[in-house]
């Protein structure tokens, strides 16, 4: 049978605490909220900046609603209630017979495909940052 050796598990039991604390203290929730509202925000800033501007109305309609947890998961909303939002968003017939095509922007669409690929790279920066606070107490 191998000889293991010894291995002091206090590290990794004080460690654990730890994490336990933060969990139970809300530490990990307000982590998780900040960052949903950052990339929220982030977001709504590069949707603002893709949306066609005649009357300025649709840019300045956006807006990032509360995070709500809901089960397991949190939802944070971005939304426009403008009444033509929708049709900038994803196009529209016109015309006196509707026979024309009016391209739409895409506008959320693209900037949520970005705020996509850019959150890992976000993500893996705050998590550094929530582990030194947790294991650095």
């Amino acid at each position: 049978m191998p000889k293991w050796g010894a291995f002091d598990f206090e590290a990794l039991k004080r460690m654990a605490d730890r994490f336990q604390k933060a969990v139970d203290g809300g530490v990990v929730d307000m982590f998780i909220r900040d960052f949903l509202l950052e990339m929220a925000y982030r977001a709504e800033r590069k949707i603002k900046k893709r949306t066609p501007v005649d009357t300025g109305e649709l840019r300045r309609n956006w807006t990032v609603g509360k995070i709500q947890r809901i089960g397991d998961g949190y939802l944070v909303e971005i939304f426009n209630n403008t009444e033509y939002a929708s049709f900038v968003e994803h196009g529209h017939r016109t015309g006196e017979d509707l026979t024309k095509w009016v391209e739409g922007r895409f506008m959320m669409t693209i900037s949520m495909k970005e705020i996509e690929r850019e959150l890992p790279q976000y993500l893996e920066r705050r998590q550094r940052t929530l582990l030194e606070q947790i294991l650095g107490e």
